[in-house]
């Protein structure tokens, strides 16, 4: 795979996580986000897996080694997406997007500060100008953060570790749709006992729209855009794969827009536009092989 066509397929990606949203906010009109969550990842792993053994057939030999390497990458996005649907409860999809894209500075500071990559000043300038954009995006009438923004910038922190972990063992992971579907299962392994501390379950609704969201979070976001993640990020390095994830924060704000009556300003659609110039200038900067997270020698 060359790298503009990894690219393309993140920019995708980020649009299925973008309209991903939306949907959440569809699906918790009628269930919690545990309950959501759960569902999504019946939904992600039960498809999932039937998808690979209808096309791949039945392998066992690596089963063992495939699931622990999937283990941190399902735990860290478990955690991830609790914290993100927690915080949709109080917050906009809209502003729930940018701070999520928060994760774009924190992944090379990460790199920086642990593995000892290397990071030059455009690097950071490009980090500043998509921030930026991203404040701009947020705009002064959102009267500052709520407990719903709180959460969703937790969640962000938790974004970042797991696009460098996916980053490290990316080269290591022998399928991508296979190690998705094992993230999956951790993630509803993880989440199901959260269900007991419910007083009760909410397993139906009256509308349809909570379940085209759970649908649309379960086939789209997690089984497509996130194979689409561990595919890309085998030659994207971290940062890059970074910046064109923060591309889900305006089509977030897109879809907002369209679906659920969140406007936009000219003011802000310009911090979306500030957005996509430094997501395309950091893949014009990027090398034609995946850097390994170590200076070079």
């Amino acid at each position: 795979m060359t790298k503009n066509r990894a690219a393309l397929e993140l920019i995708f990606a980020g649009t299925l996580w973008g309209f991903g949203f939306v949907a959440t906010v569809w699906a918790l009109r009628a269930f919690t986000p545990t309950e959501t969550l759960v569902y999504r990842f019946i939904i992600a792993s039960v498809f999932g897996e039937i998808l690979y053994i209808l096309f791949r057939g039945v392998n066992f030999t690596t089963i063992r080694e495939e699931l622990l390497r999937a283990l941190p990458a399902g735990l860290l996005l478990g955690g991830m997406l609790l914290l993100q649907t927690i915080g949709l409860q109080f917050t906009t999809a809209t502003k729930s997007g940018f701070l999520t894209s928060l994760y774009v500075i924190i992944v090379p500071l990460f790199n920086a500060w642990f593995f000892k990559a290397a990071t030059g000043w455009k690097n950071y300038a490009l980090v500043a100008l998509a921030l930026i954009g991203t404040f701009i995006l947020m705009d002064a009438n959102l009267q500052g953060l709520n407990v719903g923004d709180i959460w969703t910038i937790g969640c962000s922190v938790i974004a970042a570790l797991h696009i460098i972990y996916i980053g490290r063992i990316s080269n290591r992971v022998g399928n991508a749709f296979r190690f998705n579907n094992f993230q999956s299962i951790w993630c509803l392994i993880l989440l199901t006992p959260l269900l007991l501390t419910q007083d009760k379950v909410t397993t139906s609704s009256e509308h349809w729209q909570p379940w085209i969201g759970v649908l649309c979070l379960g086939i789209g976001s997690s089984i497509i855009a996130f194979y689409l993640q561990i595919r890309t990020q085998k030659i994207l390095s971290d940062s890059t794969a970074s910046m064109l994830f923060l591309l889900e924060s305006p089509f977030a704000a897109i879809f907002g827009y369209i679906i659920l009556s969140e406007r936009l300003t000219l003011f802000q659609m310009s911090g979306a536009l500030m957005i996509l110039v430094a997501s395309v200038i950091q893949i014009l900067l990027e090398p034609a092989s995946k850097t390994t997270g170590t200076k070079p020698q």
